[in-house]
């Protein structure tokens, strides 16, 4: 028991050193600029339409996540 958990210190940290020289790509957006419009689905398959959504709310926010752990 006591040599496990040195081993899996020194693998999180292996695994941490490796993604910390990952490049990730930002693009920054000036303040007040306006989105382009865009439709997608949401995950019931319904499309969604920036504008569309607009007249109901003030703002919006879109969040992206990949299909990790889904068997897609």
């Amino acid at each position: 028991m006591h040599i496990k958990k040195p081993i899996y210190v020194l693998l999180l940290l292996l695994i941490l050193s490796a993604c910390a020289g990952a490049e990730v790509k930002t693009d920054a957006i000036p303040a007040g600029q306006k989105a382009l419009d865009f439709t997608l689905p949401d995950q019931s398959g319904k499309m969604w339409t920036l504008s569309e959504t607009l007249k109901d709310y003030n703002a919006v926010v879109v969040a992206f996540y990949p299909k990790d752990d889904t068997g897609a």
